[in-house]
């Protein structure tokens, strides 16, 4: 038997990535002529990232501006006709309608130009190239990932929800990220989420990172964050050993009575994992005193003899 442990803390892992990262894709289908970078490369503002094949497009806007010549001509033609009395109102309208249609044809292939170049929206990194030379891409279809320098990188790990509803914003998390060396650095949170994700039921915590250039978006680091007691109960710690039946947010343990002769089962609501033990959020109170040994033989009111591992 041991007691639990008051814990204000739990360790919580996750993953390094630029506050800000996008996909981009060109706005009109076509081939790839050239990808100017590689992944990790970092760039500058408005420097080229990607182009299309421009040969195919300018086929289409010399075609798009042949027709809007013709239907203008035409359009002319038929004003002078039905003026004279010679030509109906629906073969003017008819015009009129075929001379628009050819306007925004020569429109939409002039921005079909102007948009098959990919540029860097702002300083960044290439965070993955999801296209290659030569490839046929749709209209939408993502072709670099980037990652905006704008505001930095950010933790984010993700916590369930009665985690998430006790997370004390200290003025400082201490984070561990292994690439860049044993010492903690100070984190910032900056961002709790309201809503749980989809696929997990977690809940996404953000934290902003100093600046360091050996930052790079999908590094891993673990957070120790801090929490507030619920009801009195405080935060409790328990050696793995103890815990059983756990499924997500949730386990339990077998706590021995006043009498300090049986056991009885209890769930509890369980937090992250830490060197120290499982984190209890709710269910124990300081003190108490838990199983540790023999967990597969006990049930409801076994008898045991209470002993401290060690003494």
């Amino acid at each position: 038997m041991v007691p639990a442990e008051a814990a204000d803390t739990f360790r919580a892992a996750g993953t390094v990535r630029l506050r800000r990262e996008i996909d981009l894709g060109f706005t009109t289908p076509g081939r790839i002529a050239a990808i100017a970078v590689e992944e990790g490369d970092r760039v500058r503002k408005g420097q080229l990232l990607a182009a299309l094949d421009t040969t195919t497009v300018g086929a289409d806007l010399a075609a798009a501006a042949a027709e809007r010549t013709r239907a203008e001509a035409d359009l002319a033609r038929s004003r002078d006709l039905f003026a004279k009395g010679w030509l109906t109102r629906a073969r003017l309208d008819s015009a009129e309608a075929a001379y628009r249609a050819a306007a925004a044809a020569t429109t939409s292939a002039h921005f079909a130009a102007s948009t098959a170049r990919i540029v860097a929206p702002a300083d960044g990194h290439i965070l993955r190239r999801s296209a290659e030379v030569n490839q046929v891409v749709n209209a939408g279809t993502p072709v670099i990932s980037f990652g905006d320098n704008r505001d930095g990188f950010v933790l984010r790990v993700p916590v369930t929800d009665v985690q998430a509803a006790g997370i004390l914003r200290t003025e400082s998390v201490p984070v561990d990220i292994a690439a860049l060396g044993p010492a903690p650095i100070a984190a910032r949170i900056i961002e709790v989420a309201g809503r749980a994700d989809d696929r997990t039921g977690t809940f996404a915590v953000e934290l902003a990172l100093p600046p360091n250039p050996s930052l790079r978006s999908g590094q891993i680091g673990h957070a120790t964050l801090a929490v507030r007691g619920s009801g009195g109960t405080g935060t409790m710690i328990v050696p793995s050993s103890a815990v059983f039946a756990a499924r997500a947010g949730e386990a339990f343990v077998y706590v021995l009575d006043a009498d300090g002769e049986r056991v009885n089962p209890r769930r509890i609501v369980t937090g992250a994992t830490s060197d120290r033990g499982v984190v209890v959020l709710a269910g124990l109170r300081a003190g108490e005193r838990v199983a540790v040994t023999g967990i597969s033989q006990l049930a409801d009111g076994s008898r045991v003899t209470a002993t401290v591992p060690g003494a």
